[in-house]
């Protein structure tokens, strides 16, 4: 009765307050409520992708992973050849996967596909091979290289990813020299690169970028500043490029990035001693903050190389990597948490655990003050905006 009452005096009022109220409820509901913002904890897990243990969704590995999604203690995973049997079982690992994510926090589901030497998905397990980089610059033309990475990226799309860690942007060895003559043996010895010339690296690199937009996949070029010239390999150990190095190498990244084409940057475990002497690119802030973002002019997502790689975890303990990751101005830290890792260092043996380490790691060096939340933010943001654009 007061009701009525009320709607028959002021029926105006009543019914733009009834309005008000139903939208309400119909929030209260779930209707179009937000998300919620995520915690520090969740922002700082939201930085980190590591690798697991596991084929199937039965496996312990594969279900801590899941859990670490549905909490979103965790950005993303990557695939290595021993988590793939055949098309079927990854699709379903990837459902798995994408399905623990959460709305406001999707999950990152990555595999290096470059092709050649370097591809997880290839004929033997299934899949449809692709050629090495060298052998697409050296017999197709741009146009023809953008349709055969669009059936790449097809191909890893359809197989539940939303990013691919390629192409590679470095050179194949120094320009000028022979074509038999690759400087880096894990580049150009594996046909990884493109070409000795920084304009075909930067053309070809840039028609897989495109292709892999169209497909709604992700992409990452790699390994800046430069790793074509490089004489070691830094899964093994630490590789000192300050005598081969040259500033030549940068020129594709600048390029690419220059055309908007630089979905992320993944930096490389070298060290050059005229820059700095104690630490490679990965840990070190005097290359990725006043090069790549001041100079190269690039203010998306930068991903480290693998973080378990020899260069890295031969020479620094497990905090001081992930201090320094973040303080250099990564924002996506990769673990590959390979069980096939030998010899296996101390601090880095192979768990499911490791969001949580991460995130333990970084939360007492923002209470000492060595990061800061705001610096977390700002990756959290990058890896945001990233994910917007994945087709999933």
């Amino acid at each position: 009765m007061l009701s009525l009452f009320v709607a028959t005096v002021f029926p105006s009022r009543f019914r733009r307050l009834c309005g008000v109220l139903l939208l309400a409820a119909l929030a209260a509901c779930g209707g179009d409520t937000p998300p919620p913002e995520p915690t520090l904890d969740q922002k700082i897990g939201q930085m980190v992708m590591m690798g697991f243990h596991g084929t199937s969704a039965a496996d312990p590995g594969v279900q801590a992973m899941q859990e670490h999604f549905r909490e979103g203690r965790l950005g993303g995973v990557v695939f290595y050849r021993y988590n793939i049997v055949d098309p079927g079982q990854v699709q379903a690992l990837n459902r798995a996967f994408a399905g623990a994510g959460t709305q406001a926090l999707p999950v990152l589901r990555a595999i290096d596909q470059e092709g050649g030497r370097v591809q997880r998905l290839n004929a033997a397990n299934g899949f449809r091979s692709h050629p090495s980089a060298e052998a697409v610059a050296g017999s197709l033309t741009p146009a023809q290289a953008y349709e055969l990475y669009r059936d790449q990226a097809r191909l890893v799309r359809d197989a539940g990813f939303n990013f691919n860690l390629a192409p590679v942007a470095d050179l194949r060895g120094i320009p000028g020299d022979p074509a038999d003559a690759p400087g880096s043996p894990v580049i150009g010895g594996l046909e990884r690169a493109f070409s000795s010339d920084p304009a075909t690296v930067a053309r070809y690199a840039g028609e897989a970028v495109r292709a892999h937009r169209t497909e709604g996949v992700l992409t990452s070029l790699k390994h800046y500043p430069g790793h074509g010239l490089a004489r070691g390999d830094s899964h093994r150990g630490l590789v000192d490029i300050t005598d081969d190095y040259q500033p030549i190498e940068r020129e594709p990244f600048r390029a690419l990035i220059g055309a908007g084409l630089a979905d992320s940057v993944m930096g490389a475990h070298l060290v050059h001693r005229g820059v700095d002497p104690g630490f490679p690119v990965t840990l070190s802030d005097r290359y990725l903050r006043p090069w790549l973002r001041e100079q190269d002019g690039f203010d998306g997502v930068i991903v480290t190389d693998d973080l378990h790689m020899g260069a890295i975890q031969r020479y620094h303990g497990f905090d001081e990597i992930v201090i320094r990751a973040i303080q250099a101005g990564n924002d996506l830290l990769i673990f590959s948490n390979n069980p096939a890792a030998a010899p296996v260092i101390e601090g880095f043996e192979p768990r499911h655990d490791l969001p949580q380490l991460v995130i333990a790691v970084v939360r007492a060096a923002i209470d000492r003050g060595e990061l800061t939340e705001a610096r977390i933010e700002r990756s959290y943001q990058r890896l945001r905006a990233l994910r917007s654009r994945a087709a999933d």
